[in-house]
C-alpha cells in the first residue's frame, strides 16, 4: 500500500526535525519521575534532565509517560 502525499510530507518533516538522541527510552523511564519533580520545583535541569527533555521532544511514548506522571504528581500535591 503506497503512502499518500500527506503521509510522505509528514514523514519528511519528522525526519528533518529530528535530532540525535543520547537517551534511550529505558533511561528516560528510569529518570522521568526525577525530571517531573525537578520541573515542578522550578529547579535548574542538570545534564541528565536535559537529555530526558530532548528525548521527549522526539519520543511520543516517553512524552505520554511524562504527561501522565506529571498530572498525577500535580493532583497529589493538590491533596496535601
Amino acid at each position: 500500500m503506497p503512502l499518500s502525499k500527506d503521509q510522505i510530507s509528514t514523514l519528511l518533516a519528522l525526519v528533518a526535525g529530528s535530532t540525535e538522541d543520547d537517551m534511550s527510552c529505558d533511561g528516560c523511564f528510569e529518570h522521568v519521575a526525577q525530571f517531573v519533580e525537578t520541573e515542578l520545583a522550578g529547579a535548574e535541569l542538570c545534564e541528565t534532565m536535559l537529555l530526558i527533555q530532548n528525548h521527549m521532544k522526539n519520543c511520543p511514548c516517553c512524552k505520554d509517560e511524562y504527561n501522565a506522571l506529571k498530572l498525577a504528581m500535580v493532583a497529589l500535591e493538590g491533596q496535601e
